[in-house]
């Protein structure tokens, strides 16, 4: 009998192999199609209607140009906003360096936006979900399956309700919603998994590792398609003398955070019996995997809603962005970096251990 088990496991392990290769393949096969490609561009004129009705400008406007070329020849006739940039100061005098058609957006008040959308709902249980996920992490209470599928249904609505007004962003917005379905997609399907290595189980192992080389696949193509494009704009804007340090910080800690991931896709990747391991080592690794999971879902999502405070002219420019990079990225990392501590897993110890391919 066991000389029968152990014949049924090497061919369980073969099974997973040849399909880790054949991953591998599909994995390259979209990476290159994406660096080759990109998605359609929408027209800029249509970029107000998304969402919410344009933000109200100032009469008078400063082109791009003649703030990027200061010694060059003016394109624009004197204004109000020239000087309004020139003694702007923190957040505004970044602002004012880098596109100085931003202090041209009055400031709206959030009673302006349209509420009444499909969005507001779902973006009200996703908030009361990660109000809930708070309060549980810090009283040290593991996930359910229940909050995993109540997860899945709210967030799918969510960028359900949002996905008929992508179509009318710029290019810069289209490529981040995009990005966040992939990672979104990964996250739902990352937090199945890693309840397989748990005490309840949602799903046989059989079925959750296929599905999760998948997601993960997703996940590279995803990370590869938004980095390409947005530090490729980093690199155009150092060339056009507006690069904001501060912005490229955060794009920076974005990177770090999400390279925390693609570090644990490709451990899965290189050896199947990689995680199992580890949770043997440390029993709840499969918990932190989950809150990771959890707040990833609700901080994508409220990121994008910071973009649409942007679009708005509600919450605009610098100020916007490093909302998004500390309150979204850095802050909550640091929370789960701290939440091991507490519980019997590691936050990057296990990078560094090795399942039983490379015994």
């Amino acid at each position: 009998m066991r000389a029968l088990m152990q014949v049924t496991g090497r061919h369980q392990n073969t099974l997973h192999q040849t399909f880790q290769k054949r991953t591998w393949r599909c994995m390259l096969a979209a990476i290159v199609l994406l660096m080759g490609g990109n998605l359609r561009q929408a027209a800029p004129e249509s970029l107000s209607t998304a969402y919410v009705p344009p933000p109200t400008r100032r009469s008078l406007k400063v082109t791009r140009r003649s703030f990027a070329e200061p010694n060059g020849p003016s394109r624009a006739a004197p204004s109000t906003a020239s000087h309004t940039a020139t003694g702007a100061v923190g957040f505004r005098g970044i602002d004012a360096k880098y596109n100085p058609t931003w202090l041209d957006i009055e400031d709206q008040p959030v009673s302006s936006l349209e509420w009444m959308h499909p969005q507001t709902a779902w973006a009200g249980a996703a908030t009361a979900l990660y109000a809930f996920d708070m309060w549980r992490i810090f009283h040290l209470i593991p996930p359910t399956a229940l909050e995993v599928t109540a997860a899945a249904i709210i967030f799918c609505g969510l960028y359900a309700s949002r996905l008929s007004d992508v179509p009318k962003l710029g290019k810069h917005y289209q490529v981040s919603f995009y990005a966040s379905l992939g990672w979104t997609f990964y996250a739902i399907v990352s937090l199945v998994h890693c309840f397989c290595y748990g005490p309840k189980p949602i799903l046989p192992l059989s079925l959750a590792e296929p599905l999760h080389s998948v997601a993960a696949v997703v996940y590279l193509a995803s990370c590869v398609y938004f980095y390409k494009y947005h530090w490729g704009r980093q690199i155009r804007h150092i060339m056009e003398g507006r690069f904001r340090p501060w912005f490229g910080i955060g794009l920076a800690s974005l990177t770090v955070a999400h390279a925390l991931t693609v570090g644990h896709i490709f451990k899965m990747f290189d050896d199947s019996g990689w995680l199992r391991t580890v949770v043997k080592i440390y029993p709840d690794q499969w918990q932190w995997i989950a809150d990771t999971r959890l707040l990833e879902l609700y901080l994508t999502a409220f990121a994008l809603f910071l973009v649409i405070l942007h679009i708005r002219g509600v919450f605009t420019g610098t100020a916007n962005a490093t909302i998004v990079f500390v309150g979204t990225v850095i802050a909550p990392t640091a929370a789960l970096f701290g939440e091991t501590f507490f519980i019997d897993a590691v936050a990057w110890q296990h990078y560094f251990m090795l399942g039983p391919k490379h015994w």
